[in-house]
């Protein structure tokens, strides 16, 4: 049988597209290469906390910035909540510094006024629909310390920049690009506080309910499908499956993750200033670790200097405690060390005991090979938009090649309502 489409990968891109394109229509399959569908956006029994539920990939919405997302929700009538309430305030961001949400003090306010300035400044340059490859934007394409130290900002400020920096690149701010910090500021309404302030809904039953509503409506999804090859022809494509199966179909969609598309055999290969970034990957190598501990307080916040950049509440543990959530990257650290998760939380909260850590290693994973997208410095100045352009009959989707919402669920639904307007237009052309 020849196929419409192939859609290769599960997460909320491949469902997407599997579906609209159903819905439109065409014969579709889907195959996913693991045991489950949803890609990075995981929820799953909690290893601390058996009786509970815990996301352990992404799984904020903001309304504003997430609409694609948001009408998913409303169409299935899957219920959303606010995101934990931040209330209490640990920070270690040097002297100074406050114990609350804005910990900057007045001695600051000026310089770091001036400092800031000039990043929303240079945040203003991105146009997030072109690109960042055909903008002259090299000259920010630079080592995010690098950057930071040139807007001579304060040491409270300083600090918390850096921290937030490290938390939303994934990677330490001497390899994350200052680029991409500066396109994360331009995509939520050249915003600062923007970007800290769209973590404000959580999906009540997690997001395996959207991904289970919106594969419902898939009818042909394959598991433990691992993706060797594709071949392109004159009129179809073939698609090589881990076991020496074909499957053909006149067009593909590519919706896993781009440090993975090296684990495929293009035929013909990818244009080389795409596969050098392929072979490459980006650098993201982020951790979310839940810690659950008894004795810190409901709606507990920390930020500073830590090897945790940030530490915050997510949920009440079954012990009576409260599991915390914490960002950084497994370069820098190890989450199976106990003793190295108990000096990272007494950093902030030196009363606390640890019970427990739950994690997923991303970047381990064979099907991922890296968390959210992150580039490393000279990457995306180069190639960019061209990451997700089409190649003959191959298309590309995922969060990873979104311009607007990179590394966001919103961002994935974008990218695939591209890919169909693609395929659907070519149709109509032949």
């Amino acid at each position: 049988m020849t196929y419409d489409t192939i859609v290769v990968g599960g997460g909320f891109a491949g469902l997407r597209c599997a579906r609209d394109l159903t819905a439109a229509g065409q014969s579709v399959l889907l195959l996913e290469g693991g045991e489950r569908l949803g890609g990075r956006a995981y929820r799953r029994r909690s290893a601390t906390s058996p009786s509970l539920d815990v996301e352990i990939g992404g799984a904020y919405i903001h309304r504003h910035h997430h609409p694609r997302l948001a009408a998913e929700l409303d169409k299935y009538r899957v219920r959303t909540e606010p995101a934990p309430e931040a209330t209490v305030f640990r920070n270690r961001l040097g002297p100074g510094s406050h114990d609350s949400a804005f910990p900057i003090p007045v001695e600051e306010a000026a310089e770091a006024e001036a400092g800031l300035y000039r990043l929303l400044s240079d945040a203003h340059r991105i146009d997030v629909e072109a690109g960042l490859d055909t903008q002259g934007l090299e000259d920010l394409d630079v080592p995010l310390l690098t950057y930071i130290d040139s807007l001579k900002l304060p040491p409270v400020t300083r600090q918390l920049v850096l921290s937030w920096g490290w938390n939303m690149m994934g990677q330490p701010v001497t390899e994350a690009s200052a680029l991409w910090a500066l396109q994360f500021v331009a995509a939520h309404g050249y915003s600062v506080l923007g970007v800290v302030l769209s973590l404000d809904e959580v999906i009540s039953d997690g997001t395996t309910a959207l991904v289970e509503a919106m594969a419902a409506e898939v009818p042909d999804i394959r598991m433990q499908a691992v993706v060797e090859s594709v071949h392109q022809g004159a009129r179809s494509a073939e698609v090589v499956v881990r076991g020496g199966e074909v499957l053909v179909a006149r067009d593909v969609v590519i919706a896993t993750p781009l440090n993975t598309w090296r684990t495929i055999r293009f035929d013909p290969p990818l244009p080389p200033d795409r596969a050098s970034v392929v072979a490459e990957g980006h650098g993201c190598r982020g951790l979310k670790i839940l810690v659950q501990v008894t004795g810190a307080p409901e709606g507990i916040s920390c930020t500073g200097d830590g090897v945790f950049p940030t530490l915050y509440d997510y949920m009440p543990a079954e012990d009576g405690g409260r599991i915390l959530v914490a960002f950084t990257d497994c370069s820098s650290f190890d989450p199976t060390d106990r003793e190295a998760v108990e000096a990272a939380v007494h950093h902030y909260l030196p009363e606390v005991t640890v019970v427990g850590v739950d994690c997923h290693d991303w970047s381990s994973d064979p099907l991922f090979l890296g968390a959210w997208v992150s580039p490393k410095v000279g990457q995306f100045s180069k190639v960019h938009k061209a990451l997700g352009e089409s190649y003959g009959s191959v298309h590309f989707a995922g969060s990873d090649v979104s311009l607007r919402f990179p590394g966001y669920l919103e961002g994935a639904l974008e990218t695939a309502d591209r890919v169909v307007e693609e395929i659907l237009r070519k149709r109509q052309d032949h």
